[in-house]
């Protein structure tokens, strides 16, 4: 135990907290977009647009946020970012129109989480070794994945019994019991300073990161086709000069935003795509769930966030007591069984939608997508950030950090946009050679068309999922061994 800090899991306990508000964040308010657009008196595409905003900002911020840790000390520059994420959520919590919501949701909070979620990984690297460390990324991944499936039940309720500004004043509530706690964390000097700052990595970075999210972003909405893949290439083409920038002032032995040359360390690459491929399966997952039962049952979104339960609580526990399971195997194995198991899932929930779909018709299937999802989330981050040396987390956080953030952009784009298609050409299929006027004793037989296009389009989606795991799982046979944990 590190005498140093009051409490051992004190800085577990922070980390935790602070992962939960970043996360929970966008999904309560996914579900309160019609009080958003009633109150604010604005359009739906607003507020999808501030959404967007949001994860574009935090995406684009990462690897400066990463870099701050360096520049500033780890503790401050967490301190800073959750200071600003407070003032942002507060701005949020009073907005009276788009304009102040935009200023606090998009801008503060973006930045501030840019600030706080690579900080978080690097907390617990410091902070615990061994199986300590094991199970303390095990509950940062579960609380993680945990407020992504929480977070449509709890924005449910609070905007249906009250109002979605209590969202904002509850994360605000816990910045400040963070702060209150923040001795727990050890305080640690700067390792660089702002002299010779990286002002060119910086900007590729920023500037290339945003490109490709806006690209990615743009895949949703079928009238921007035409601009995404130049916006696509034109990121990649931005953060393939970032990585010759950086790697030129590596050998000129200058100082650099990130230190890329862990990136082809072959432990480290893996579990990064690994990793973006379960952001984009949750993601997608994510989306396209509460978007089947309240678009196609009818039911609130509060009721979604039930029917999702048993799910949130088997991510829970096995993310938590899965990270057990590399002190008895091989920490590898343990991570392609988690993998298996939500590919298992995933095929058994792949053709059970229709217009009569329940809630127990998907639980067996969403208990085994959870269970594999937890077993994968208890290992993934340690194995990664793992395979690089402790003079170089600050650098693999923010790496890995900003390849999740891709990946959570990608898979509502994605994964929304193969259900639409998928939905489209059912629909055109079923509706091919028919008459144009359909008596009313033909209603069923219209209905019929409908759910045969509905179980085409999430099957679509999910066998779009499914290929994402498959890549997972031959990406993960790559990941060298490294032996049970003790």
């Amino acid at each position: 135990m590190d005498q140093r800090r009051p409490f051992y899991w004190g800085v577990l306990l922070i980390v935790s907290m602070a992962i939960f508000i970043l996360v929970i964040d966008t999904t309560m308010m996914n579900v309160s977009i019609n009080a958003l657009v009633e109150d604010l008196n604005t359009t739906v595409s607003t507020i999808h647009s501030i959404i967007a905003i949001y994860t574009l900002v935090m995406a684009s911020f990462m690897l400066i946020g990463a870099k701050l840790q360096d520049v500033l000390g780890r503790k401050k520059a967490f301190l800073i970012g959750l200071a600003v994420y407070g003032v942002g959520t507060f701005i949020a919590s009073i907005s009276l129109d788009a304009a102040m919501l935009l200023l606090g949701w998009s801008i503060f909070e973006g930045i501030g989480a840019a600030l706080m979620l690579p900080a978080t990984a690097t907390f617990i690297t410091e902070a615990y070794e061994g199986r300590d460390r094991a199970i303390a990324f095990g509950i940062w991944g579960g609380i993680a994945a945990a407020a992504s499936a929480f977070g449509p039940i709890i924005g449910g309720y609070l905007t249906t019994f009250y109002t979605w500004r209590l969202a904002f004043l509850i994360e605000l509530i816990v910045v400040f019991a963070i702060f209150a706690l923040h001795r727990q964390i050890i305080k640690t000097p700067p390792t660089t300073s702002w002299k010779g700052f990286d002002i060119g990595g910086s900007l590729l970075s920023v500037i290339g990161l945003g490109v490709l999210v806006f690209g990615i972003l743009g895949i949703k909405e079928p009238e921007n086709w035409g601009t995404v893949p130049l916006l696509l290439l034109g990121g990649l083409f931005l953060l393939a000069g970032f990585y010759i920038w950086e790697k030129r002032r590596i050998t000129a032995g200058r100082d650099v935003l990130v230190d890329v040359t862990i990136i082809p360390e072959r432990s480290f690459l893996a579990g990064n795509v690994v990793a973006t491929g379960l952001n984009v399966v949750i993601a997608g997952f994510l989306f396209i769930f509460p978007l089947f039962f309240q678009t196609v049952t009818g039911i609130s979104a509060y009721d979604t966030g039930v029917i999702l339960l048993p799910m949130s609580f088997a991510v829970f526990f096995f993310s938590i007591f899965g990270a057990k399971f590399s002190t008895w195997f091989e920490p590898k194995y343990v991570l392609l069984s988690g993998i298996a198991l939500t590919g298992a899932g995933l095929a058994a929930l792949r053709d059970v939608f229709s217009l009569t779909t329940t809630g127990a018709d998907i639980m067996p299937g969403t208990v085994i997508f959870g269970i594999g999802m937890g077993i994968v989330l208890s290992q993934i981050t340690n194995i990664t950030l793992g395979a690089i040396g402790s003079d170089r987390q600050t650098d693999a956080s923010g790496i890995y950090n900003t390849t999740r953030q891709l990946g959570s952009s990608l898979g509502t784009a994605v994964i929304g946009i193969v259900l639409a298609i998928g939905f489209i050409l059912g629909l055109v299929s079923g509706v091919s050679g028919t008459p144009t006027g359909i008596p009313p004793d033909q209603a069923q037989w219209v209905t019929g068309i409908a759910d045969a296009a509905i179980n085409q389009g999430m099957e679509w989606a999910f066998w779009a999922m499914i290929l994402v795991v498959i890549g997972m799982f031959i990406t993960a046979l790559f990941i060298r061994k490294t032996g049970k944990i003790t």
